[in-house]
């Protein structure tokens, strides 16, 4: 932390004696929220207010960067998206700015940068690419991503401002993998439940890829499972578990479970998903986003628009670990959740894939994402841009795969029978 503040006060310096401002007034951006959800939406609020706190400190009062919660609220019909609203911006009834998922950005490469490929690299790996000279040696993946945008018309800048860690992958009314003396359901048996699905692309369409697989090699005679983009009317998931519209779901991190999951209306080993899935081979981390309509980003000042960027990287990083530093306790929260009423059949059973499944999950990412190159869903700009973000990533990965894998420890040895000097653990 004491790194970040002298970096950030320096650059607070900088922009105070390169791009004073003299008598500009204090701005205001009014932004649309992506999610209230523990890791995302308060740490959204918390770059807000550091946006605050360091432009006021180095551009001087009356100077400084208000950006402004609106809220989730209504993407405008017109639009259909929040992207094209913000190219909008307010003055044509859109934002001028929104907080995002990666997802936003285009819906055939924007997944890559809002979690990566599942079962590809973790998230500091993932940083080398986005904030490294990872693309030739010569821009990051961020300066790609902008590019990419810039070349499409797209009236807008985006920039990382918030990550948080794995996701769970999947409240399941049985387990895929073996738990308690139980055996696991597997693969083959996941894909002929008769369940609906909430588990959101590129993983929906992985997991029914991988089931499509057991057909065509006559493992299975047919796919039974089925999929929803989200619960009708943005209900909640436990309603949507109690009302029948799904019978099982993925949705975050441990933190953002105990946040959305939990309440007095129930949570999932209550409404019978009690089998909770490890690992999150599908969102190893999320990244989101601030995107800004370009001609608010242009009628900002020099210092202001480097402080905005500067704080967004800041952030990134603290978030991220602010994200990773509750994820212990929220998990043994939601293990013990339901432990004391008496009743072991809605206590919540932590569940991890079977290798088997694991490896079939994989082989289906890899044709996955082979077959979108030449997906006739996707415009042929669509199609080049997803090539090119793809083959940057595959590139980077390839140089430094071997790096990767010699600097692992296995977690079984990390901090495992570990104590201190009076016996306890750590």
């Amino acid at each position: 932390m004491r790194t970040n503040t002298r970096v950030l006060m320096a650059t607070a310096v900088l922009c105070t004696s390169t791009f004073a401002a003299s008598a500009n007034a204090a701005v205001h951006i009014q932004y649309r929220s992506y999610s209230g959800s523990a890791t995302m939406g308060p740490e959204a609020q918390a770059y807000a207010d550091k946006v605050k706190e360091i432009t006021t400190a180095a551009l001087g009062e009356g100077n400084e960067v208000l950006f402004e919660n609106l809220g989730t609220v209504a993407i405008p019909s017109q639009f259909g998206n929040v992207l094209s609203a913000v190219e909008a911006g307010a003055a044509q009834k859109g934002f001028d700015a929104a907080y995002i998922s990666g997802g936003d950005l285009n819906k055939a490469w924007g997944f890559i940068y809002n979690s990566g490929v599942p079962f590809g690299p973790t998230f500091d790996e993932f940083a080398g690419f986005l904030l490294g000279k990872a693309v030739d040696g010569k821009q990051t993946g961020l300066d790609l991503m902008q590019s990419i945008l810039a070349k499409n018309g797209k009236n807008v800048v985006a920039f990382p401002i918030v990550a948080s860690s794995e996701q769970s992958s999947g409240f399941f009314p049985e387990p895929v993998g073996p738990v308690r003396g139980r055996f696991g359901i597997g693969l083959v048996g996941l894909c002929q439940r008769p369940w609906t699905f909430r588990y959101l692309p590129p993983a929906e369409n992985i997991l029914g890829l991988a089931c499509d697989e057991l057909v065509s090699a006559g493992v299975i005679r047919a796919k039974n499972i089925k999929f929803v983009a989200a619960v009708p009317g943005n209900g909640s998931l436990i309603d949507g578990v109690k009302n029948g519209t799904i019978q099982a779901f993925e949705f975050a991190t441990p933190l953002d479970d105990v946040s959305q999951l939990f309440t007095s209306a129930g949570n999932p080993g209550t409404v019978g998903v009690r089998f909770m899935h490890e690992p999150g081979w599908h969102q190893q981390f999320q990244i989101t986003y601030m995107l800004i309509n370009k001609q608010v980003w242009e009628g900002l000042t020099d210092g202001q628009r480097a402080l905005i960027q500067s704080v967004g990287r800041d952030h990134l990083i603290s978030a991220y670990g602010e994200s990773l530093r509750q994820q212990g306790d929220a998990l043994k929260f939601i293990l013990g959740a339901n432990g004391g009423d008496g009743n072991g059949q809605n206590d919540i059973v932590l569940v991890r894939w079977p290798k088997p499944a694991l490896e079939q999950l994989r082989n289906a990412t890899i044709k996955y994402l082979n077959a979108r190159a030449s997906d006739s869903t996707l415009s042929a700009t669509d199609r080049a841009d997803y090539s090119s973000v793809l083959d940057a990533l595959r590139r980077y990965v390839h140089s430094n795969d071997f790096y990767w894998r010699e600097r692992e420890v296995s977690p079984w040895m990390r901090f495992e029978h570990w104590t201190n000097d009076d016996g306890e653990s750590w």
